[in-house]
């Protein structure tokens, strides 16, 4: 059987003061336990603050994580990616801003409420005898126009590393939009005008009444439609997708069901 590449997208849910029941301190070992009994190799983590950072080190056992936070002075908030250690070397990695200056640390659309930031890393998957590059990102949950500039930002910086050489490409993170939105349109119809970029959206590739919504808010409520999303280039297929909905002892890991996903490369790929 070819080599398989398991890979999670994950809003953790950084702390607030109206979900103290279920702070981060309640729920770090919940999700750490997903994500090692998971045996993914890469995972794409939302809302990851320095003190979470901290923690999931130490909690998860074989994966580092790298990505810096959406400040000027790189702090708070992170989009970062954690890999499992023995399947995976770092070959580049970067944090940009989605903005209309995305190397200026800390900036952010006039229109944002947030600085918003992507991750994008290239590691050599060992198993697969293959580099893949992966975007990980996290949407304004506010204004329509930031998600169309983010979309913009970040296909441009997957074409200009295309130019460069052209890797299987993974995009995913919690976009804050539903299917049916210009966003989601743009990445899942390919609404674009870079010839080299020709993404799947992976929920064309679940059964559709298996397709519910990724955003619960500590409720469980499954409903009709996902904010959360992994992107493909046409380099991958998909063997299997889940949102995983489990809830363990009463509590849920985040306010967000894990997408997960078990990818080949297809064989003409294959180095």
């Amino acid at each position: 059987m070819d080599a398989a590449l398991k890979v999670i997208s994950f809003n953790l849910k950084r702390d607030s003061f109206f979900h103290r029941k279920n702070s981060w301190q309640n729920r770090k070992y919940l999700a750490s336990q997903v994500i090692q009994k998971s045996g993914a190799d890469i995972i794409g983590v939302q809302e990851l603050m320095p003190a979470m950072r901290d923690d999931i080190l130490k909690l998860l056992r074989g994966y580092s994580i790298f990505g810096l936070g959406r400040s000027r002075h790189l702090q708070n908030e992170q989009s970062s990616i954690i890999f499992r250690n023995q399947e995976t070397d770092i070959c580049f990695w970067k944090t940009f801003w989605l903005s209309k200056n995305p190397e200026k640390q800390g900036s952010r659309a006039y229109f944002s409420f947030f600085p918003r930031i992507c991750t994008v890393g290239e590691v050599y998957v060992k198993h697969l005898n293959s580099r893949i590059r992966i975007f990980n990102t996290h949407f304004d949950h506010i204004c329509g126009p930031a998600r169309r500039l983010g979309v913009q930002i970040i296909l441009e910086y997957m074409h200009q590393l295309n130019q460069k050489e052209k890797l299987p490409t993974i995009l995913m993170g919690d976009l804050n939009a539903k299917p049916n939105s210009k966003p989601i349109r743009i990445l899942s119809d390919n609404l674009h005008h870079y010839p080299d970029i020709h993404l799947t959206n992976i929920y064309d590739c679940m059964d559709s009444d298996k397709i519910r919504n990724t955003y619960h808010g500590f409720k469980g409520k499954q409903k009709a439609k996902p904010i959360d999303y992994i992107f493909l280039s046409e380099e991958f297929e998909v063997s299997d997708v889940t949102i995983d909905s489990s809830c363990i002892n009463g509590c849920y890991p985040s306010d967000h069901f894990p997408l997960i996903a078990t990818l080949r490369l297809k064989k003409h790929n294959t180095k």
